[in-house]
């Protein structure tokens, strides 16, 4: 018995490099916001408020180039242009990756944009590159204005959603002058 106890502890033991090496692959979060807004803002005037229901941020990469990456769970909300009260789009989703170094967004799983005039965007994959002042997605969308339903297999905006293109467009919309009396 005390043979079987002896070969049972040996067979368990582990080196310090061995364990060390374990816990370097592991990558947890280095940072968790739940329930937090974030203000990006320039010379004092707030560019965009982030809403998010869960944060967590990861490092990678090394000391010569950071490759940080957050990732957005539990739903949030982006006010483009401004902050919650006045601001120039609107953005939902449940999820989200955020490269901090690119600026660039993307947003999957009910994904709403909604522009200043009302034309609300819904799709499940979109993109947000504040560089670039842009969004865009190759999945299909769904676009509601005043004047009707338009769908389409993908779009290219500009980051509030004021100038569209819709790839593949289809749908029904009331012209100027058509209207049935």
């Amino acid at each position: 018995m005390a043979g079987w106890a002896a070969f049972l502890l040996l067979g368990c033991a582990n080196s310090d490099a061995e364990v060390s090496n374990v816990i370097a692959d592991e990558t947890s979060p280095v940072q968790t916001v739940t329930n937090g807004t974030f203000r990006y803002s320039e010379r004092g005037v707030i560019l965009h408020e982030l809403h998010a229901g869960e944060m967590l941020r990861e490092e990678r990469g090394n000391a010569e180039v950071s490759e940080d990456v957050v990732e957005v769970r539990n739903g949030f909300e982006l006010f483009i242009g401004g902050n919650a009260a006045n601001h120039e789009a609107h953005m939902t989703a449940d999820w989200a990756t955020l490269d901090e170094k690119n600026l660039r967004l993307v947003a999957k799983h009910a994904v709403t944009l909604e522009n200043a005039e009302g034309d609300v965007l819904e799709t499940e994959y979109l993109v947000w590159s504040e560089d670039s002042n842009r969004v865009w997605t190759n999945r299909p969308v769904t676009i509601r204005t005043t004047d009707g339903v338009i769908y389409g297999e993908g779009l290219e905006s500009d980051a509030r959603f004021e100038t569209y293109r819709i790839i593949k467009p289809r749908g029904e919309m009331v012209l100027e002058g058509t209207e049935l009396r």
